[in-house]
C-alpha cells in the first residue's frame, strides 16, 4: 500500500460509516433522531474534508488520470450527495430524495474504490 492509497483507505471507511447511519436514519420515521441525524452528518463532513484532501493530493501529484478522474466523479457524486442531503431534511418527498442520496453515496463508494486500486499503479 502506497502513500496515496491511505487516505482512500480512510474515505473508504469514512463513507461506509455514514453509509450504515444513513441507512438506520432512512429507517426511522421523520422527524429524524437527532442523535442519528447528528453522527450522520459528522461523519458526512468528516468525508468531505477529508475529500478535499485526498483530491489536492491526487491533482498535485497525478493530475488528470484515471485516479484524477476518479476523483472527480467521487466529487460530483459529493455534491449530489450534500445537496439531496439538505433536501431531506426540509422536504416531504423523502422517498425520491432518499433514493438520489442513497444512489449518490453508492457512487462514491465505487468511485473511491476505483480511485484506490488506480492509485496502486
Amino acid at each position: 500500500m502506497n502513500a496515496m492509497q491511505v487516505p482512500l483507505l480512510v474515505e473508504i471507511v469514512l463513507i461506509l460509516t455514514a453509509m450504515v447511519l444513513g441507512f438506520f436514519l432512512f429507517r426511522t420515521k421523520k422527524p429524524y433522531g437527532k442523535v442519528r441525524l447528528a453522527f450522520h452528518v459528522f461523519f458526512a463532513v468528516w468525508f468531505a474534508f477529508g475529500y478535499s484532501f485526498v483530491a489536492s493530493s491526487v491533482w498535485l501529484t497525478q493530475g488528470l488520470s484515471g485516479t484524477g478522474i476518479a476523483i472527480l466523479v467521487m466529487g460530483a457524486a459529493l455534491l449530489v450527495q450534500v445537496a439531496t442531503g439538505l433536501g431531506l431534511l426540509v422536504s416531504k418527498a423523502r422517498l425520491v430524495l432518499a433514493a438520489v442520496h442513497g444512489t449518490s453515496a453508492f457512487l462514491v463508494l465505487i468511485s473511491a474504490a476505483v480511485a484506490f486500486f488506480l492509485a496502486a499503479n
